[in-house]
Parts: structure tokens; C-alpha cells; sequence
């Protein structure tokens, strides 16, 4: 080669590489896979990239060799090298049919000349010979955690790498006789090492940046906006000019943790993102979805008047139902969306979520209609809440929670064999409040283990009282939140208390429901085994409400079938009587015994005897009590 090109080779590189070097010290940078990085590999080994066949010295097809060549190639190998990634190529015509092959989904990643997206941009100084940006462009398909890793390995190989892949593609041309062409490539060459040292010191912090910022702004499940990158749109397109134009939706599975637990991660994590594909289709272009970390769905959507977005809201509810109604799925896909619509001056994204999540939160569990607009009755309702739990602590302390008793009937001949602990709050301010109100607000804000266990002391108290005292007993059963079935020690934390205060377990029947028993049948069958062994008396609460089955209970240690409220208001029904009758027979072959809450009539009362049931509660007997009285209606006359 002629020394005055590789004179003018030396002085372009030097030139245009010094600005760069003068501007940040790069180290090179060790390349070790974490265990996660290792998983994605596994879980994607193949990626298809199109190339341009044409595209010296990017991309090429070389005739000779049978083999992909070019920059492009040279980089991609060793990210294999690195990760483990595969790369198969597709050939292409030209840098349009290329991309094309990425719009169409054909390929993972394709090489243009046109950057869009999230792509590695291997130039801008190559502009200037292509007219173009050359990158490498990531497809819709491709995982984030998949781009996420190979541009990172991209990030790691050296300049002096870089050099060395385009020295060798230089090379290709200087077999070329014609003197010119040879000198256009050199000085060609000199610029495409000069701009590619530049770009591995310069863009590469620039490009990690923004694929690191991209990837903390991602939801990593669904692949659209988390919580900071909504607001990162929101922050530069939404004001005070155009927000009451918009309202804010939370969407939420309510039964997703129970999808989780019984079904398995898999299966809940391809519930949401087939939500999140459908609510992609039902917004509008100017519209936006995001996915918050508590599995919860948002949607900034364009508001006109509340009976178009409730029929939106509806038509979401129904598509997202009827796509997995086609799926033939086990379990039932529950929804609430909570809507909240701004005012002029409520441009903060934190109020705005905050107020739709109220809306959804104020959703009962059996209301039919599965939205609810944020009004003027939840603004009061969540300020009742918060005053609730800010005088929690001080009523406890000053005793205003009060035990109250339902007593439990036997049919057989109609004395109290039992009672149901039950809790009232006399609250100075408002007076006499039922469980209904605050026990919600409790379970909410996690002071519902406290509560609880509080409750279950105080309940133990009242209990050694009469014991002393010499007076009559009967067992009574307690309620525990579902937080508490959790952990195994729950059973030794309410032995201890029993211990402290000298009451046999005997006198305590622990309720679980249907549900904890689908939800965790390995914890809870634990849970019921250890109860047992302490001493308590066990009830399965809310039976026939279609969680659990007569397979599941000879797994679990059970004493009493609490039948659903549900039955004994269609008792009027044949076929209900018929199921009440075969439930009963199966549970006496069992040594269980069957206890029928919500008996409100004689009527009911008298069908329930011809049906061999054993307990009954209700107003039709009694209304639940203060202990004190519960106390008295027991002692002989």
C-alpha cells in the first residue's frame, strides 16, 4: 500500500478519534453473564436478523465463501462470543426490504438505514457517506431483556475490536487495481474506524443511558409503560390546557393472587399480557397504557361525557371476558376498574392514580356493575377511612372495640351449643360502628393482624373470666383475616395466649374459608394439622361458594361444614334441599357436623331438622350480643 494513504489513514483516525478521547476515559469492561442474563439466553437462543447483501463493507453476502460478512457480522459474532446469542441470517435485497422483514415480524432485528425505535446506531458519521443513520434495529417481538442484553455486550467490546472488524473489512478492498478506488477506500475506512472508536467512547454511554432509562420506564412483563415511564410522557404532553379532557382508569384482577397460587406465575403472567394486548386494541392513537409493579393496569384515556367511557369501560370488561371465556379457562377472570376524572388544575399524576385506585377499591366483591367513577361519596368515605385508621390504635388502647356474640343452636333441641365471636367499635365520634365499615379499612392498611389478634386476647380474657368464676361455657369460633394463614407460627402465637390465660384450645373453633384452603392447600393443610394437634376445633366457613370440593376435605383435619348463606335463602328450591341433604350425609360419613348460618324464619329452621343438619345461627334465633349478655342466656334458670 502507497505509505502516503496510510500517512492520511493515521492523521484522519487521530483527528477524529482525540475530541472523544478528551472527553471520556473509557475502561474496558469485563463481560460476565449474571444467572438471569444466562435464563434469557435459554429462553431465546435463536435470533433472526435480515441483512442487505449489498451493503459493503456493513453487511455482505460473499459468493466465494458461502458465508455472511461485513461490520454488522463481525459485531455480532462476538456478541455470541459473549452471550450465547445465535444469529441466522436472512438476506435481503436492499436496506427497505431489510426493514421491512422487522415490520412484518419476519426477523428480530434488521439493519437499516432509517433509525427508529430502540436500535443500536453504529454511526452518525456515517451519514455522511450513506446519507443515512446505519443501526441495528430491534423488532416488536424481541423481549426487552433480550435487546437489554445485547446491546450491552455491544457496549463492552473494545475500540481497539472495533478497529480490527473494520481494518479487516477495509481490506477487502484493497485488492481493487483501480489506484482511485483504493484511495476512496482507505480514506473511507479511515473515517468508518475514526467514527466507530468515537461512537464505542461517545455513544455507547450515551446509548446505555438510554436503553438503561428505557428499560427502568418498561413494564418487563407486557413490555409497555410502568408507572415512570407513563409519566414520563405524561410530564411533556399532558397540562392544565388539555387534562380535563382526559380521565384516568385502574384496571385489576382481583383474583390474580389466587390465579397465582393455584395455577402457577406462567399461568398469571399470560393472563396480563393478554389484558394488556387487548386494551392496546380497544385505546385510542393518543391514548395511553401502562402497567403498574402491583399488577395493576392504567389507562390515560380521552373523556367526553361518563356514559360513552362507562359503555368503553363495558365493551373492555366484555372483550377481556370473552377472550377468556374462548380459552376455556379454570378459574373465573374477576375485574374492577376505578375512573377518576380530572379538573383543570390537577395535572399530578400521583393524584390522579391515587383517586382511580379509591374509585376501583370501593368495588365490592358481588357488586354486579365492575366500575365506579371517583365521586364526592368516596372523596368522604376515604376521608372517614383515614380518620378510622388514625384513631385505631387510641381505641384499642382505651378498650372501645367490644366483643359481641351470634349464638349457635343445636336443631337437635334447641339450646345454645355454641356462639360466633363477632366485634363492635363505640367510637366517640360516631358511636356504635359495625364490622362491615372497618374492618375493610383494617385490611387495607395492614393493622387487620393486630386487630385481630387483639380481638382474639380480649375474646381469651373474657373466656378464663367465666371459667373462674365457675360459670358455664360452650365453645366459641373466631375469624382471622387471610394475612395470618401465611405463616405456620400464626398457630403458636394464638396457643401462647391461650396458655397465658389458661383456656383450653377446646373452646376456641378456628374458621377458614373456602378459598385460603384453593388458594394454598399445602400451607393451609399444615395450618389445620399444626391447630389440631394444639387443641382447637377447626370450620370450613362459606362451603358451596365453588373454591373447595369433597375431594379436597379428606385431606384437611375438619370438625364442622359452615354452609354459605347462599343455600339456606333457596332453601325453598327442591333441588337445593336435595344438595343441603347430600352434602349432609356425605359430611356425617365423615364425622363432620354441619352448621347453617343466616337461618331467618321458622320455616327455614324446620326444613333444616327434616335435613338432619346439626347447628344453626341466625336472626331468627338471635341477633349477636355483648358478652356480658351471651354470659347470662347461658347460666342455668
Amino acid at each position: 500500500m502507497n505509505k502516503k494513504y496510510i500517512i492520511v489513514l493515521i492523521i484522519i483516525c487521530i483527528l477524529t478519534a482525540i475530541p472523544a478521547l478528551c472527553s471520556i476515559s473509557a475502561e474496558e469492561e469485563v463481560f460476565v453473564l449474571t444467572e438471569e442474563e444466562k435464563a434469557i439466553v435459554s429462553s431465546y437462543p435463536v435470533i433472526y436478523v435480515a441483512l442487505d447483501r449489498k451493503s459493503f463493507p456493513f453487511e455482505f453476502y460473499n459468493r466465494s465463501e458461502k458465508q455472511y460478512e461485513g461490520v454488522v457480522v463481525q459485531i455480532l459474532d462476538r456478541v455470541k462470543e459473549l452471550t450465547g446469542f445465535k444469529f441466522e441470517y436472512i438476506l435481503t435485497n436492499d436496506f427497505e426490504e431489510a426493514l421491512q422483514y422487522g415490520i412484518n415480524l419476519q426477523a428480530d432485528i434488521a439493519v437499516s438505514r432509517v433509525h427508529e425505535g430502540t436500535g443500536f446506531i453504529l454511526s452518525r458519521q456515517l451519514a455522511k457517506f450513506s446519507g443515512h443513520d446505519i443501526s441495528i434495529q430491534y423488532t416488536k417481538r424481541m423481549p426487552l431483556e433480550v435487546v437489554t442484553l445485547i446491546n450491552r455486550a455491544i457496549d463492552t467490546i473494545s475500540e481497539e475490536d472495533i478497529s480490527s472488524i473494520i481494518a479487516s473489512e477495509a481490506v477487502q478492498y484493497e485488492k481493487m487495481s483501480d489506484d482511485t478506488k483504493v484511495y476512496i477506500t482507505i480514506v473511507i475506512s479511515a473515517f468508518i474506524l475514526a467514527a466507530v472508536t468515537s461512537v464505542t467512547i461517545l455513544t455507547a454511554y450515551y446509548k446505555y443511558k438510554k436503553q438503561k432509562d428505557l428499560f427502568m420506564n418498561t413494564d418487563r412483563l407486557t413490555g409497555y409503560p410502568n408507572i415512570k415511564g407513563l409519566k414520563s410522557v405524561t410530564d411533556v404532553s399532558i397540562s392544565s390546557f388539555n387534562i380535563s379532557s382526559y380521565c384516568m382508569a385502574n384496571l385489576v384482577v382481583n383474583n390474580l393472587n389466587h390465579i397465582r397460587e393455584v395455577f402457577g406465575y406462567p399461568e398469571a403472567d399470560k393472563v396480563q399480557t393478554d389484558i394488556a394486548i387487548i386494551l392496546d386494541d380497544l385505546i385510542y392513537n393518543n391514548e395511553l397504557l401502562a402497567k403498574a409493579n402491583n399488577d395493576d393496569f392504567i389507562l390515560l384515556l380521552q373523556f367526553t361525557e361518563k356514559s360513552e367511557m362507562a359503555a368503553r369501560i363495558n365493551q373492555a370488561i366484555n372483550r377481556l371476558n370473552e377472550k377468556f371465556e374462548l380459552k376455556k379457562i379454570e378459574y373465573p377472570i374477576v375485574l374492577s376498574v376505578g375512573i377518576y376524572t380530572p379538573k383543570y388544575e390537577e395535572v399530578n399524576m400521583d393524584i390522579l392514580m391515587q383517586k382511580s385506585l379509591q374509585a376501583r377499591q370501593f368495588i365490592k366483591e358481588k357488586d354486579e356493575i365492575r366500575y365506579r367513577f371517583y365521586d364526592e361519596t368516596i372523596h368522604i368515605m376515604t376521608v372517614e377511612e383515614n380518620l378510622m385508621q388514625q384513631e385505631f390504635l387510641a381505641s384499642m388502647e382505651k378498650g372501645e372495640f367490644l366483643i359481641y356474640i351470634q349464638p349457635k343452636i343445636s336443631l337437635f333441641d334447641n339450646r345454645i351449643c355454641g356462639g360466633e365471636i363477632l366485634s363492635r367499635w363505640y367510637n366517640p365520634r360516631r358511636g356504635l360502628i359495625r364490622p362491615g365499615e372497618y374492618i375493610p379499612v383494617f385490611e387495607k392498611s395492614g393493622t387487620i393482624i393486630a386487630f385481630d389478634m387483639y380481638m382474639f386476647e380480649k375474646a381469651c380474657q373474657l373466656l378464663a373470666k367465666s371459667l373462674q368464676e365457675g360459670k358455664k361455657v360452650v365453645p366459641v369460633s373466631v375469624n382471622f383475616a387471610r394475612s395470618h394463614f401465611t405463616n405456620i407460627d400464626f398457630c403458636n402465637q394464638i396457643f401462647a395466649l391461650t396458655v397465658k390465660y389458661e383456656v383450653p384450645p377446646y373452646y376456641l373453633n378456628i374458621e377458614v374459608t373456602e378459598s385460603l384452603i384453593a388458594e394454598n392447600a399445602k400451607m393451609m393443610n399444615e395450618i389445620v394439622n399444626k391447630l389440631k394437634e394444639l387443641g382447637f376445633t377447626i370450620s370450613l366457613d362459606d362451603f358451596g361458594t365453588g373454591y373447595a370440593s369433597f375431594s379436597d376435605l379428606p385431606n384437611f383435619m375438619l370438625d364442622f361444614l359452615k354452609l354459605d348463606k347462599s343455600m339456606i335463602y333457596n332453601l325453598e328450591n327442591s333441588k337445593t334441599k336435595k344438595m343441603i341433604k347430600g352434602i349432609t350425609d356425605i359430611a356425617h360419613n365423615m364425622d363432620l357436623q354441619i352448621i347453617c348460618e343466616g337461618v331467618e324464619t321458622k320455616e327455614q329452621a324446620d326444613i333444616l331438622k327434616l335435613l338432619e343438619c346439626d347447628i344453626a345461627q341466625g336472626y331468627y334465633y338471635y341477633q349477636p350480643m355483648p358478652y356480658e349478655e351471651f354470659e347470662k342466656i347461658l347460666q342455668p334458670k
